[in-house]
């Protein structure tokens, strides 16, 4: 599916990118790092000192690192250095950004906890996946936008995760395929606290989380018009899902007073256009609609009226270049503006096409209205010069 992604997104990634070709070593920070052992817990501040950097520690099963410095965390090394360790955590690090390498599959670690890392925008699924004893993955209060399915499911043994107090960011994809799964999935129930997860980007700040996921996975249009709780809903942005018609729209009291109704990246072929062109006529709050990136059928019969209301309504339609005709085999109409499209590519085609049935009709009529009339004439000429009245009406009685 289609995914609207921001400017500011790609460049994030980009950097990222970039970032990880960083060394990323744990002797950065030594020198202005402080660290205490209590028994078998090791809590580093400011990185770690080089004393328990100078050979592997068998004796620490508990590792807190708090405030790290840097940009990057190397995970490869941690697991490398404290190879026994039961439980790491990651503690109030505004600067952290991504990790380098990832566990590996003899690391011992049951629990990781990563608190407090506002930078932090994604942890990915290679970090965690092939850690063969993780049980509880606690990420809560950082600045995490969206994850991979891997990070939840691939962990043989992860029982609990816990998102809360993070920045997820519901309208760019990254969640989309959390959408897709059932209330009673694994990897929902290992959410424990999915119920109370809240987007904060852009189009669905301060909503539910779970409610979001919801609405993004639906395939039918249905659900939300015929729903009351939806009823004063103003913003509706139902993009890339598989919504093949809007016919529910038609007549409904919501269709004539929504500020805002996206249906980019769908499976719409066509729309009612004289429903649509009655319900922006009464609607005042009516500001943007958008019908981007869906396989729209481009025939004589539907495309006139479908241009002619973009056109009609283009202050309002915010992606007309975006409304494009279905690929196809055709060249006139394969993936070309609806808008700007001249109407002689789709109703040229069909002028050279075999009568319609509709036709043939009307000439079998003409023909028998034209034949009755002939034996008409002829009748009238034949009684004129001889007389003789018609058959029909020579046996009438």
């Amino acid at each position: 599916m289609v995914v609207m992604v921001t400017p500011g997104l790609h460049h994030r990634r980009n950097e990222t990118n970039q970032l990880n070709e960083m060394p990323c070593s744990l002797m950065d920070y030594a020198m202005r790092s402080q660290c205490l052992q209590v028994e078998q817990e090791l809590i580093c501040k400011g990185g770690i000192t080089r004393e328990w950097l100078n050979g592997i520690r068998l004796d620490i099963f508990h590792l807190r690192m708090m405030e790290w410095p840097g940009l990057c965390i190397n995970a490869g090394k941690i697991q490398h250095f404290f190879p026994e360790l039961r439980t790491l955590e990651l503690i109030n690090s505004s600067t952290l950004r991504f990790f380098k390498g990832h566990f590996g599959a003899t690391s011992k670690i049951e629990k990781v906890v990563i608190h407090g890392c506002p930078s932090l925008w994604e942890v990915p699924s290679v970090l965690i996946d092939r850690m063969p004893e993780l049980r509880i993955l606690d990420l809560r209060g950082n600045g995490i936008r969206h994850m991979k399915d891997s990070l939840l499911s691939k962990p043989p043994k992860l029982q609990q995760v816990h998102l809360s107090g993070n920045q997820w960011d519901c309208s760019d994809g990254g969640l989309d395929w959390l959408a897709m799964k059932e209330d009673n999935s694994t990897v929902k129930k290992r959410i424990t606290d999915y119920k109370i997860l809240t987007c904060h980007q852009k189009l669905y700040r301060g909503k539910p989380l779970h409610v979001i996921m919801d609405i993004i996975r639906i395939s039918s249009i249905r659900s939300i018009v015929q729903n009351p709780q939806y009823k004063k809903l103003a913003d509706l942005y139902l993009d890339n899902n598989s919504i093949p018609t809007v016919k529910e729209l038609e007549g409904s009291e919501w269709f004539t007073t929504f500020r805002v109704l996206s249906l980019k990246g769908n499976m719409l072929k066509q729309i009612p256009v004289y429903a649509f062109d009655k319900a922006f006529q009464v609607n005042n709050n009516i500001m943007h609609v958008y019908l981007g990136h869906n396989p729209w059928r481009c025939d004589c019969h539907f495309i006139p009226r479908f241009q002619g209301l973009l056109l009609k309504y283009k202050r309002v339609i915010g992606d007309l270049p975006d409304i494009r005709c279905s690929k196809s085999n055709d060249k006139k109409t394969s993936l070309v503006q609806i808008s700007t499209m001249p109407l002689g590519n789709v109703c040229s085609s069909e002028m050279e096409m075999p009568i319609s049935t509709i036709n043939i009709v009307n000439l079998v009529l003409l023909g028998l209205i034209l034949l009755v009339l002939g034996r008409f004439l002829y009748d009238w000429r034949n009684f004129k010069t001889t007389g003789k009245l018609p058959w029909l009406s020579s046996i009438l009685p």
